[in-house]
């Protein structure tokens, strides 16, 4: 999970401040769950957990009292319906369920049980219901039906047959309701709360045995859209809810009312209904509303673009919210909303992840994905972006709004990896009617990625079209939708349509609130533009303060983030693009991984040539002795390409036996074999949307190497055992400590698999070449042994040092990590000496196979050979793969190519535009091939 810099929110939600407040809301709520006052030891041997400290925080609170024979009893201010907002739905579930064993009358149990589980153990008893439960049954039934709406509801329910305890049971059914909901059975949720309530709602009934349904009715209300149904039943309700055993639903009310206000944009009388329930919540003691009711003015104030302010006002409602996980789950979303929009992606990205699991409404679910998602992608950690889609898709229910969520996340997935064309499929796919399912939350976006993805793929007369239709839709009716990034979208569509003059009006409108464009890097796109308006028909002093002014944006947008976070955010959306626009060459970052640890020359030549392959989407054969780092080359490769954020899955081809090769690598169906007793995701699916290692590659049979090369050639394959057809995106780096040219020759490898696979071949170099390395890494290997063992590193002697830049190290750097590992351990010393040293250095002699000397001269005949074909096509292969190669050794570049090959750059760019792989590598895809001159037909004679 993404973890924030700023450690605020992480001191906020600390274990150590967060349990007490846990046990004092746990220990509240079994004593307004448990339907007369019980001992607390009676209370924690049900619950299995000590509350005595809970109870004296309970008591100091004044939330509950201790009565004679160590009883617990809810006060005045603690109800049933407070505690179950307070705390997860799963927790509560659990403590009504231990609970019900406690209650002396069938239907005080029933009633706990169905607050536990309605639709599993506690909707059983139902038909056996005795005393007050008995005429309770054919309504619950009712609305636990599938489709409660499609019979005539009941009659409703007769609290007064439960007495003192109505407010108690009134509850209970809303908790059952609650639970329904978060379970996804929205209707019999809604279903049980209005059969409780009746046709007639609370007029006329009795104040004190409703207060919790009001609040549960008017939320499920406003979740569902029914507004002024909501309205409505709002003010029926108020007068009843006066009394002062009503507070936490009356102030529950009144909060969900400012929502309402904040919908209709009347922030006016939000702030007004938001200022009296913290005044209110104050005086009463409730600290709980208070944050609520700080919670939506920092929405109010992220609205006015205050976002200070709203980080400030979140930051207070944490402190308030200590423990209490759904109204802590609001809080972290606004606070993310605000990082976000004051340029603190970082932060916003941790915020956002902290708060979706303790979101158990589906309705905030639903609209909170999308925008963790969004973030996640602007940052380019696309892996942690498909966490959450995944997790978004599991608990989406089927609805239009739950389609428009998914649809819009992975929208945003396609734009950040660059798929421009997936993602307009993607929003395209979405129907009318689910777009509009909430215009509010889900137009903006859609549309303004629609505008995004039509750009990068200069479709400019259609971005057009479609801003102009959102803004007559939408944008220029809501004044929400913030007016400067607006123009400043306008601008670069007006500019990709060649209007200048345009471009230039919105861009200064854009421009004019600076601190409108803090969110995202709206900022950046601003100072992009003004390059390229100044390209376009300025001076040249202008275009130099323009590119520097850009410069300095882009730098401090990657200076912000680490090191690790920073190769992702530059391959993110069309960010190679803009990379290019200001001069700086994808290719030249200069960043290696942390693993990759050397100063030599020609470690620094390999790094360098491995930064380049990483540009590349091309196959990788990577060549080397045992033990020189190729999976950490190949690691090195994926974490520096655009597929940094998918996944990197190794396979050793040695280690597993041929009957099993297959299954690995392509997954197998459920009875494909003795054994397999489900489907199982074989490499190559594990490694969609990412880097597929393949070490040892020699090694496979021939049977292994026809699949591997079919799939390979087609993208795509069938599990074992199975006839569905799988299409994977994966890019294959395979490596060998063989040479596959001589193992071709001998009738051991496939030379269409080798020919496969060898798109571009890299060199690692043993390191007896690499001689003013070994110390750097001795060293580096001491510091990681001194962490396992707890104590200092230690070091080398001269005569050590003497030793190791001596000896040629036949096992490379695995010889060298194993024998310090194993120095380390002998040496009493904190230097280790020669004495150490030279017996494991000697044994590592006498176990290693001598070096096998230089291979000689590739045998051109033997592969023409090999190839099967006529002389032309193999010239024509030979010649496509050097210049791939070279192309991808000078970062793509025509000109540096042709020099390297000693060829005219005419000649060259003839044959590049007549291949489709290499147009791609040299940056030319939109070129179409020369067209062949076609002879005249002579004239034949008479």
């Amino acid at each position: 999970m993404p973890v924030s810099p700023d450690d605020t929110i992480a001191s906020l939600l600390h274990p150590a401040r967060r349990e007490p407040a846990r046990l004092r809301r746990l220990t509240v709520l079994a004593a307004c769950a448990a339907p007369r006052p019980l001992p607390v030891n009676t209370l924690a041997e049900a619950l299995g957990t000590s509350l005595h400290e809970g109870a004296r925080l309970a008591c100091e609170a004044g939330l509950c009292t201790m009565l004679p024979g160590h009883r617990l009893a809810p006060a005045r201010a603690a109800t049933l319906d407070m505690a179950v907002n307070l705390l997860e739905v799963a927790e509560v579930r659990e403590t009504c369920a231990r609970l019900a064993p406690l209650a002396e009358a069938s239907d005080e149990a029933l009633l706990l049980g169905l607050a536990a589980d309605p639709l599993g153990q506690g909707r059983e008893p139902l038909q056996q219901a005795t005393g007050r439960a008995a005429d309770m049954v054919e309504g619950i039934l009712w609305a636990l039906a599938p489709t409660p709406s499609r019979s005539r509801m009941p009659a409703p329910w007769n609290f007064a047959h439960w007495g003192e305890q109505a407010r108690w049971a009134s509850a209970l059914l809303a908790t059952a309701a609650h639970v329904l909901v978060r379970g996804g059975q929205v209707a019999s949720g809604h279903a049980l709360v209005a059969w409780a309530l009746g046709t007639e709602g609370l007029a006329g009934r009795i104040s004190g045995a409703h207060g919790f349904l009001a609040p549960t009715h008017l939320q499920f209300l406003l979740d569902a859209g029914q507004r002024e149904a909501g309205i409505a039943f709002a003010r029926e309700a108020h007068p009843a809810l006066a009394g002062p055993e009503n507070t936490f639903s009356r102030l529950m009310m009144t909060v969900l009312e400012g929502r309402v206000a904040m919908d209709a944009g009347d922030d006016t009388l939000a702030r007004r209904l938001f200022t009296t329930v913290e005044g209110q919540a104050r005086a009463a003691g409730l600290d709980d509303l208070v944050g609520l009711a700080k919670v939506a003015f920092a929405t109010l104030a992220r609205r006015a673009e205050q976002n200070t302010a709203a980080i400030q006002l979140g930051l207070a409602a944490l402190s308030l919210l200590c423990g209490e996980v759904p109204f802590e789950a609001v809080a972290l979303l606004g606070l993310g909303l605000a990082y976000s929009r004051e340029g603190r992606h970082l932060e916003a990205q941790s915020a956002l992840t902290l708060a979706l699991p303790g979101l158990d409404i589906p309705f905030q679910q639903l609209s909170a994905y999308p925008q963790a998602i969004a973030t996640d992608c602007f940052l380019g950690d696309t892996a942690e972006a498909e966490r959450k889609l995944a997790a978004l898709v599991a608990r989406a229910p089927d609805s239009p709004q739950a389609r428009l969520s998914v649809g819009l996340s992975r929208a945003h997935l396609h734009c950040a990896r660059g798929e421009w064309e997936a993602a307009l499929s993607t929003l395209d796919g979405l129907s009318g009617d689910e777009e509009t399912a909430q215009p509010h939350l889900y137009a903006i976006p859609t549309g303004w990625l629609r505008v995004e993805a039509l750009l990068a793929l200069e479709r400019a007369e259609e971005a057009s079209s479609v801003l102009d239709a959102l803004a007559q839709r939408l944008y220029l009716r809501n004044s929400a939708t913030q007016p400067a990034r607006l123009h400043l979208l306008d601008a670069r569509v007006a500019f990709a349509n060649g209007d200048m003059a345009r471009a230039r009006r919105a861009l200064r409108r854009a421009s004019a609130r600076p601190d409108r464009l803090s969110a995202q890097d709206f900022t950046l796109r601003v100072r992009v533009l003004t390059l390229q308006l100044a390209e376009a028909g300025g001076t040249e002093a202008q275009r130099l303060s323009a590119r520097q002014a850009a410069l300095a944006e882009w730098r401090r947008l990657i200076d912000a983030l680490p090191s690790e976070a920073q190769q992702r955010f530059r391959r993110a959306y069309d960010r190679p693009r803009l990379r290019t626009l200001l001069g700086e060459s994808p290719s030249e970052d200069g960043f290696a991984p942390p693993y990759l640890r050397g100063s030599s020359a020609v470690f620094r030549s390999a790094v360098a040539q491995l930064r380049k392959v990483a540009s590349s989407d091309a196959s990788v054969l990577l060549f080397g002795e045992t033990g020189v780092g190729k999976e950490l080359a190949a690691r090195a490769i994926h974490d520096l390409s655009r597929r940094a954020s998918g996944p990197f899955v190794a396979v050793n081809c040695a280690a597993i036996n041929d009957e099993l090769l297959l299954s690995d690598l392509f997954g197998h169906e459920r009875g494909a074999f003795t054994g397999a007793m489900a489907r199982q995701r074989g490499r190559f699916e594990q490694a969609h949307g990412g880097t597929l290692f393949l070490d040892e590659v020699a090694d496979i049979s021939p049977r292994g190497q026809a699949a591997l090369l079919r799939a390979l050639q087609e993208r795509s394959f069938q599990r074992v055992g199975g006839a569905e057809t799988v299409q994977v995106d994966v890019r294959v780096v395979a490596a060998s400590n063989r040479n596959l040219a001589k193992a071709v020759r001998a009738g051991d490898f496939r030379q269409d698999l080798f020919f496969r696979l060898n798109g571009i071949q890299v060199e690692l170099p043993p390191l007896r070449e690499r001689d003013e390395d070994v110390l750097l890494l001795a060293t580096y290997f001491l510091e990681q042994a001194a962490q396992e063992r707890g104590g200092a590193p230690k070091s080398f002697t001269p005569e050590a040092t003497r030793l190791m830049r001596a000896h040629p190290w036949p096992g490379n750097v695995r010889e060298l990590h194993n024998l310090v590992r194993a120095a380390d351990v002998l040496s009493d010393a904190p230097a280790i000496g020669g004495a150490v040293l030279a017996p494991l250095l000697q044994r590592a002699l006498e176990c290693a196979e001598p070096r096998p000397t230089p291979a000689a001269m590739t045998d051109i005949p033997m592969l023409f050979r090999q190839h099967g074909g006529s002389l032309r096509d193999f010239l024509a292969e030979v010649q496509r793969q050097c210049i791939a190669q070279s192309l991808v050794e000078n970062g793509g570049n025509v000109v540096a190519t042709a020099s390297a090959l000693r060829i005219s750059r005419s000649r060259l760019t003839q044959v590049v535009l007549g291949n489709a792989e290499l147009r791609r590598m040299s940056g030319r895809e939109l070129e179409t091939p020369p067209a062949r001159p076609t002879r005249a037909p002579r004239a034949r004679g008479a």
